[in-house]
């Protein structure tokens, strides 16, 4: 059955001593609150006992059991531990290596280099290696041939210093490369 929404029904406007009553009632829940001092000072002192009985009740459990203890524990005492460490450590001497903490001094000709990435693209490799130049890096391309196939890598270095090496490596992570090291010659 099809339904006219061009006649409007209104509602009749609710009467205004409706409204009053709403207003004038008051339910308990919304009164005020007040403060009521019997109350508040009850839970005070109920709460201080409370704290008290838990502050000193290891002591009274403890005298209570205590002379009870005692006797258990004579006759089941356990031989005191004694720590012949700290002696010996005083009475002896110890040698030590020097040698073992110097730093070994670096090959004069020894050098670092990283590969950054291989290419079989010629073009590819020169378009990182650019790049990478834009870094300050060491860049240079070689050509290998492996299994018939020519591969064009792209070889950052050679660094005389192993720091420069891992700061080109974190570099080259940044611009999200896989690369790995070639290894120390010297």
């Amino acid at each position: 059955m099809p339904k006219d929404f061009a006649r409007k029904t209104t509602r009749p406007a609710p009467k205004k001593s409706a409204q009053r009553k709403r207003r004038e009632t008051i339910t308990p829940t919304k009164q005020r609150l007040v403060f009521h001092a019997p109350s508040f000072s009850s839970g005070l002192v109920v709460g201080a006992l409370v704290v008290i009985l838990i502050a000193y009740a290891p002591e009274i459990v403890e005298q209570s059991v205590g002379p009870l203890e005692t006797q258990e524990s004579a006759t089941t005492k356990q031989p005191r531990v004694k720590f012949e460490f700290p002696q010996l450590l005083s009475q002896s001497e110890i040698a030590a290596d020097p040698n073992s903490y110097q730093v070994p001094e670096p090959k004069a000709n020894q050098t670092f280099r990283i590969q950054a990435a291989s290419f079989r693209n010629h073009g590819d490799a020169e378009k990182l290696r650019a790049q990478l130049l834009l870094q300050n890096l060491p860049i240079q391309v070689d050509k290998m041939t492996i299994k018939g196939q020519e591969w064009h890598r792209v070889v950052v270095g050679p660094f005389e210093r192993r720091v420069e090496a891992q700061r080109a490596m974190t570099k080259l992570r940044e611009q999200n490369l896989a690369a790995i090291w070639l290894g120390q010659t010297g």
